[in-house]
């Protein structure tokens, strides 16, 4: 019965090494699981704050764009406006005298000239012909007999038309280059949205890695406790057999001692007998009778 009480304990101690090595598995799988976990969590929130700042760089780059095209849109409308004023200017001059030379051609090739003497390199020859062309131009534009009012109400719609559409091109300029950096914030939000997107999934399997394995680990520790719990009973009942059968030799010894005393004390006292009727005894009878007390 001991016998089968150790072989038992064995057996038990087998799987209880076995779950402490599958428990120390476990906790470094979940050391893993929880790094893995942190890290991408950490890396998530990084991703959020990229996203956050290229998501208000491309807001603050959409109402750039916004306020130029207003700007543009507003100065096309002024443009159209002088742009509808000339012509009609230039159609009721036109009505007037159908048969005099074009004012406004005159009068644009005269602007166009003067720039041309005003911005170019030109030898002494150039420069006077230019001079006596735009003279004689002159001429011509007042033989149309435009008024000086009119004229220069034509020059001035002219300039602010050929100012309006500077201001526009610098504008649309505006409007294309915030574009441009509105798409360039407007990809980064993709990419960092999808990251974020990415890294929080990971981070969410590792955390439901960590939590089936935490239940593992749990149960595990449980079968553990049942197994120590099984081999403090085992060692109990070795102990108890163990003192049964101390006790069990400690009697038998006990009865054989008495057996043996008894023997001793018999023959003891057949040789006492002998002895007081003063029969010789040997030196071993003598001692049997010193040890069992006759003598």
């Amino acid at each position: 019965m001991e016998d089968d009480l150790y072989k038992e304990l064995g057996t038990l101690k087998t799987s209880h090494q076995e779950l402490k090595d599958k428990i120390d598995i476990l906790k470094t799988e979940i050391e893993e699981s929880i790094k893995k976990r942190d890290e991408n969590n950490k890396q998530f929130k990084e991703l959020l704050a990229q996203l956050k700042e290229a998501k208000e760089k491309r807001d603050e780059a959409n109402k750039e764009v916004a306020a130029y095209k207003e700007r543009r849109d507003e100065k096309r409308k002024e443009l159209s406006k002088l742009k509808d004023e000339l012509k009609g200017i230039k159609k009721e001059l036109t009505d007037e005298d159908s048969s005099s030379p074009n004012p406004f051609k005159l009068q644009k090739r005269i602007d166009e000239m003067e720039w041309k003497l005003e911005t170019s390199v030109l030898s002494l020859k150039e420069e006077n012909k230019l001079i006596t062309h735009i003279a004689d131009m002159r001429k011509d534009l007042e033989s149309t007999k435009l008024s000086k009012e009119t004229r220069d109400k034509i020059k001035s719609l002219r300039e602010q038309i050929s100012g309006l559409r500077k201001d526009i091109d610098a504008e649309h300029e505006k409007v294309v280059e915030f574009s441009q950096e509105s798409a360039k914030y407007h990809e980064r939000v993709t990419y960092y949205s999808q990251r974020a997107s990415e890294t929080k999934k990971v981070a969410d399997k590792a955390h439901q890695d960590f939590l089936a394995k935490k239940s593992v680990l749990n149960n595990t520790y449980a079968e553990l406790r049942k197994i120590r719990d099984q081999m403090n009973r085992h060692r109990d009942k070795i102990g108890e057999k163990k003192a049964e059968g101390h006790v069990r030799r400690t009697k038998e010894k006990e009865r054989e001692n008495k057996k043996m005393m008894d023997e001793i004390n018999v023959q003891a006292k057949d040789l006492y007998d002998r002895f007081i009727s003063g029969e010789k005894l040997s030196t071993e009878e003598v001692r049997i009778l010193q040890e069992s007390n006759f003598l």
